[in-house]
């Protein structure tokens, strides 16, 4: 399922005294990005540096690429204030990239910057994803299942929901993201009471004979998780909504729910719907983050923290288990109760082994992005905690001392050394990175 319909533009300076280099940049452009319109524009002039500038004023951000040296034009687009990729050849566009782009740095500019020989290269053309991925957050909406006491506390600034009502009005100015608060009774109204027992059970009988194993005997308790997933999806639909989260644990206390949401979480990306566990703005945007940058799903989790054996345990009830973006399943699961026997339907996902990770985190206040990497171990159940548990091998010393609070205890989980992917987007998002490790 894609919700969205809305096809990316990115308009691409090419500083040049040469237009025959758009014969060569413009197929390896659209080759790598089908689904990108580009707009070209060869600047060797200040006249062409004015036009580029004012036809362009509303887009997203600039693709540059720098091939010649000396005339300085590529400085007034690099510091028009606009997210900014600059790609130079390393003999060409040695001279302006080596002026211009640590210049545009040092003031602060949101500029990100590549030096090759090969100026068409995967590895050159990777960071056009940066752009993307921040056109596609500024149009994507996310679905917030609430209490009506929260969702108040979300709407006015009372003394008591300063921080609250912070959280949802941070990422919308921040990255464009459009937060829609539901009230869980006309949620449950509308959308989960109109699911039927039987459609219900169909589904929740793929998830059955899908799992490795079930090991929670409360069978009712996953026709009503699918129940719910049906509703959630109605939901995502009827709002145009790239994502869903649900206040789980606390709807589910309160008596507003009666099901968990942890097995239609799995279900959500494969029909291209983001899940966000218990209703976390802050992870929300990092799992928009990962979908658009890096085409994979992410693992919300709680990191536990192991000093004396160099370990983070990374655990919460649900998983993807696609980690790497598949279509297709990758990773086992098994169906399984979490919190010592009081939570149901929790879904133990078997995450690869062995492979590098990259967690990260969000702080909106204080414009922040924070990262820290490892090794995934095995993943193990915890009945008393949480039904997936991942063991990474990390510096758990200094994420321990580094561990940015204001961001919250979440982190999110990406399969792959993404270091310098988070990296750049945050340059070009305006946001300090923060190395936890």
């Amino acid at each position: 399922m894609t919700v969205s319909t809305n096809r990316v533009r990115v308009p691409v300076a090419l500083v040049t005294w040469s237009g025959s280099w758009l014969n060569v940049i413009k197929p390896a452009l659209e080759r790598l990005y089908p689904g990108i319109d580009f707009a070209y524009y060869v600047v060797s002039n200040v006249n062409d540096v004015r036009d580029f500038l004012a036809k362009e004023s509303g887009s997203v951000g600039f693709l540059v690429f720098q091939l010649m040296s000396i005339p300085g034009l590529s400085r007034p687009i690099i510091q028009s204030g606009k997210p900014t990729v600059v790609i130079a050849h390393a003999l060409y566009g040695a001279g302006e990239y080596l002026y211009e782009y640590p210049r545009a740095k040092s003031l602060g500019y949101p500029v990100v910057g590549y030096s090759t020989m090969d100026v068409t290269s995967p590895s050159a053309l990777r960071r056009v994803r940066l752009l993307e991925t921040i056109a596609k957050l500024r149009e994507s909406k996310i679905a917030f299942v609430i209490g009506p006491d929260v969702k108040l506390l979300t709407e006015l600034e009372f003394p008591l929901s300063v921080d609250l009502l912070s959280m949802f009005r941070s990422i919308q100015s921040l990255f464009g993201v459009t937060p829609v608060t539901v009230d869980v009774r006309d949620f449950k109204s509308k959308y989960y009471d109109a699911v039927s027992d039987s459609e219900a059970s169909k589904i929740a009988e793929a998830w059955v004979k899908a799992a490795e194993a079930v090991e929670d005997p409360w069978r009712e308790e996953i026709v009503k998780s699918a129940k719910l997933y049906l509703a959630l999806k109605a939901l995502a639909r009827d709002l145009n909504a790239d994502a869903v989260a649900v206040d789980c644990i606390v709807l589910r206390y309160a008596g507003y729910l009666d099901a968990w949401p942890c097995l239609g979480s799995v279900q959500f990306w494969y029909d291209g719907i983001v899940p966000v566990c218990e209703a976390d703005p802050y992870s929300a945007v990092i799992l928009l983050m990962g979908k658009y940058l890096l085409g994979k799903p992410g693992f919300i989790n709680d990191p536990g923290i192991d000093e004396e054996h160099g370990r983070l345990f990374c655990y919460h009830c649900t998983a993807p288990t696609n980690p790497h973006g598949a279509s297709e399943p990758e990773a086992p699961y098994r169906i399984v109760t979490a919190h010592a026997g009081t939570k149901h339907a929790s879904v133990h996902v078997k995450l690869p082994s062995n492979e590098p990770i990259t967690e990260v985190g969000l702080n909106p206040e204080e414009k922040e992005l924070t990262i820290h990497t490892g090794t995934s171990e095995e993943t193990v159940y915890e009945p008393t905690v949480c039904a997936t548990t991942l063991k990474v091998k990390a510096n758990a010393k200094a994420i321990a001392g580094k561990f940015r609070w204001r961001a919250g205890w979440h982190r999110v989980l990406f399969f792959g050394n993404h270091l310098e992917e988070f990296r750049e987007l945050a340059t070009l998002l305006g946001l300090k990175t923060v190395i936890e490790d």
